[in-house]
């Protein structure tokens, strides 16, 4: 977002430049022809066409060198295409043109100022985030697991009522983490735009660790790291492989080993449109849960929409996921669906809301009860941000959410079971 700030404002001055010009630069010729081109080259501007414009402005300067409204408008179509030497150069000749009126060279000198302020923050290669979180979990049902799409924990085949297994703990959370970006500092060309390439990579570590219930202590070290393209207010894409270490009371669970390809398209100032995709090998170390190794597969599609001024994010997506474990009881398949909505509630503070559904076809047959699961997951959440701007908690933000779960499972009763779970914390970035 600050990249398309930068160019705004850049683009405001450029329009205050063109204005100021239009009256000399007419004035130096007549000819209809070289008007024609100069126009086509604006609409291309106008239409985001910049590749197009740049060709054509292009054209234009090769024929007529002293034509300085294209070579400002050459320059603006470089600013835009983070060329920013070539804008500075192009910029740079008509503030050298001695018969440049004061007026504009004090436009030039602003919009060579901002060149130089984009190209010093694109220049640093490296940038590193630290992050922390630590809060406060309450969890009304610890031993079904800290997810399904870990490990369930409750649910043994001669208990019929699994609301007598529901146990309530509370717990310490804390998630540090620290990402890394590299960026080249090369613009590619994607169609009549340029972007960048850039190198992502975080480390994450999340620990649960429980007041009573140690056995259901859970921590999951993330590591991930891949490359993505951007092409700003068009698209942008990338691959992640990643890495899990889980880890369940005293003993090492299992490693995820992931790669995550995606793709989003910014189909307006406020619509966002994503593709993503997960495949996931699941290797669990101890011997007793060999036959929940397998892979997992998920494909899924979500879309965002600003409204109000962009106080208010709508959010939704669908998407469809197989599990193929070595033991068919723990194989799985089936859609899943979301919605959701953020508001900027208050000044410096955000409320949201989230519902999402998952349909689960198990394979296999349940033990003790010669048929297979077929269960309907229910998740709904509601939360708060506030994020402090001054006093001795400034930098800092404030979290908190409910999240409530409602697995219902008619073939295989002792899966049928609901769960709060409320967090409160603090986290900042550094």
């Amino acid at each position: 977002m600050k990249i398309k700030k930068n160019i705004v404002a850049g683009c405001l001055s450029f329009l205050w430049l063109a204005v100021a010009l239009s009256g000399p630069a007419m004035a130096q010729t007549d000819s209809d022809e070289i008007q024609r081109k100069f126009d086509d080259a604006i609409e291309a501007i106008d239409q985001d066409r910049l590749r197009t414009a740049r060709r054509t402005l292009q054209n234009l300067l090769a024929e007529h060198p002293n034509l300085q409204r294209a070579r400002l408008e050459l320059a603006r179509v470089h600013y835009l295409s983070y060329d920013y030497d070539a804008a500075e150069g192009l910029a740079q000749q008509v503030l050298n043109d001695p018969n440049t009126p004061p007026t504009v060279q004090t436009t030039v000198l602003a919009f060579l100022a901002q060149i130089r302020d984009d190209r010093q923050r694109l220049a640093k290669r490296h940038s590193v985030t630290p992050s922390i979180y630590a809060g406060l979990m309450f969890d009304t049902n610890v031993n079904f697991g800290p997810s399904r799409d870990i490990i369930e924990i409750g649910g043994i085949p001669f208990t019929v009522v699994p609301s007598s297994q529901e146990i309530d703990d509370w717990a310490l959370v804390v998630n540090p983490a620290i990402a890394h970006t590299y960026y080249p500092g090369k613009p590619f060309t994607a169609g009549e735009h340029n972007g960048f390439f850039v190198w992502q990579s975080q480390a994450n570590l999340y620990y649960r660790r429980y007041f009573s219930e140690d056995d259901f202590n859970f921590g999951v070290l993330t590591l991930r790291t891949g490359p993505a393209w951007v092409v700003p207010g068009h698209w942008r894409a990338g691959i992640g492989l990643q890495g899990d270490q889980l880890w369940l009371g005293d003993n090492s669970l299992a490693w995820f080993t992931s790669l995550n390809p995606n793709v989003t398209w910014e189909l307006g100032a406020d619509t966002e449109l994503t593709l993503d995709a997960f495949v996931t090998q699941r290797h669990y170390w101890r011997s007793r849960d060999d036959g929940r190794d397998g892979w997992y597969k998920r494909a899924g599609i979500s879309a965002e929409h600003l409204l109000a001024d962009d106080k208010v994010t709508l959010s939704g997506g669908l998407g469809y996921s197989d599990f193929n474990a070595d033991d068919n009881q723990y194989g799985y398949k089936g859609p899943d669906v979301f919605v959701g909505v953020a508001v900027n509630a208050w000044q410096d503070g955000q409320i949201y809301a989230r519902a999402r559904y998952k349909k689960l076809d198990f394979r296999g047959i349940e033990p003790g009860f010669n048929r297979s699961r077929d269960d309907d997951e229910f998740r709904y959440t509601v939360g708060f941000q506030h994020d402090f701007r001054s006093g001795v908690m400034r930098d800092w933000a404030v979290l908190g959410n409910w999240t409530y779960t409602d697995n219902q499972s008619d073939d295989v009763p002792i899966y049928d079971y609901d769960r709060h779970e409320v967090n409160l914390g603090l986290s900042r970035y550094f």
